[in-house]
């Protein structure tokens, strides 16, 4: 029951609120598309949350992808040892950063009562759930290590049974709990990400690369 709700429901029900809710609120409403800056409102933790949060996400999902894109490839390049352990140290220390960060975050908003007032419930909600997901990430690198490999040869099959529309849960049945949650947090993710301020990262604006820099100035009543 567990693994029919992780690995079929959850997948293709975020699957179809992406594609069916994101262009639908993109035509619809594009005043709520794009997040909030909150630069002007506190700017020392953000320095401290969303640099190590990028910094360690962005690599961590590419590997991930770059998993699914070119299995044979890093099976290869997997096979020699010290690579593998290069390779997972360094995964897991972009984790570490990854959920530093995501931890400055979470604080920055709940201490900040100006970020409370343009902070809303789906904002928590994406915010916790990015946060678990690199901390179940971390504990996936500490206690069940080698996870770059077997990630190959469990995870990536059952990915491709999903695209093709014949999910084969006995890829990743087996695994412990911790990992039944942690991929249950990335599809979640996935499914709230289209009703969140973040979903602008769905869409690329190319025109905007060329338009001038926007000029901001304070403007005081004394």
């Amino acid at each position: 029951m567990l693994n029919n709700l992780v690995f079929v429901v959850l997948p293709y029900a975020a699957l179809a609120l992406i594609i069916f809710v994101t262009p639908y609120r993109f035509l619809s409403n594009r005043l709520t598309w794009s997040a909030y800056s909150t630069q002007f409102l506190e700017r020392k933790a953000l320095y401290w949350g969303i640099n190590p949060w990028h910094y360690g996400i962005i690599p961590i999902l590419a590997a991930h992808l770059l998993g699914i894109v070119a299995p044979g490839p890093l099976k290869a390049l997997l096979g020699n040892q010290q690579v593998l352990v290069a390779v997972e140290s360094i995964g897991l220390a972009l984790g570490l950063c990854a959920l530093f960060g995501g931890l400055v975050l979470l604080l920055r908003r709940s201490n900040s009562p100006m970020l409370n007032r343009v902070t809303v419930g789906g904002d928590w909600v994406l915010l916790f759930l990015l946060t678990a997901q690199a901390a179940t990430g971390v504990y996936v690198a500490v206690f069940m290590r080698w996870g770059s490999q077997w990630y190959l040869h469990t995870a990536v099959p059952y990915f491709y049974s999903l695209l093709g529309f014949s999910p084969q849960v006995e890829y990743v049945a087996d695994f412990p709990l911790i990992f039944k949650l942690h991929a249950a947090g990335a599809f979640l993710i996935v499914a709230v990400l289209p009703f969140t301020k973040l979903v602008h990262l769905l869409f690329f604006p190319m025109a905007f690369l060329k338009d001038p820099p926007i000029l901001y100035k304070w403007r005081s009543r004394s």
